[in-house]
């Protein structure tokens, strides 16, 4: 999923969960839940060929960042109640793709992937079984829905 969906998740759990202890670790599992959905790539081809399209750096990095930024700063000026652990939760639901990022400096400057064969890249990769360009749909449905279920609580 797109960083929004998964910041927006965690946002929501941080807003709705009492006890932070609960929610900022159920935030960060959330990120793995959602990516076992069917969901957006917006570049099809190897690792490699993703990670270096300008379409991804756009679309995955810069408004990612941009979209997960305003939901913090959207936070912090409306304040809800647990706002602050709702941001935490956000970061924390979006967090295991900051991973990504030595990857996508390494094709750059390399134009090759990092080694994917420890037990974390396993697994993320495993549970990501379906994506592509056809699915922005779910994107656009999730983000939907939980941004309705925020704005509710905001």
């Amino acid at each position: 999923m797109m960083a929004i969906n998964h910041a927006a998740t965690g946002a929501l759990i941080g807003l709705t969960v009492d006890e932070p202890f609960l929610a900022l670790p159920l935030s960060f599992v959330s990120h793995f839940v959602l990516d076992a959905i069917p969901h957006y790539d917006p570049v099809e081809g190897t690792n490699e060929e993703k990670i270096s399209s300008k379409k991804f750096f756009y679309i995955q990095i810069v408004l990612g960042a941009l979209l997960c930024f305003l939901l913090i700063l959207l936070l912090s000026i409306t304040q809800p109640k647990r706002w602050l652990v709702a941001a935490g939760c956000a970061f924390l639901g979006a967090s295991p793709d900051l991973l990504s990022f030595p990857r996508y400096l390494s094709v750059k400057q390399t134009g090759m992937d990092i080694d994917k064969t420890n037990w974390f890249w396993s697994f993320h990769s495993w549970i990501q079984w379906r994506t592509g360009p056809d699915l922005l749909w779910t994107e656009l449905v999730w983000l939907g829905a939980i941004g309705f279920c925020v704005a509710g609580l905001l």
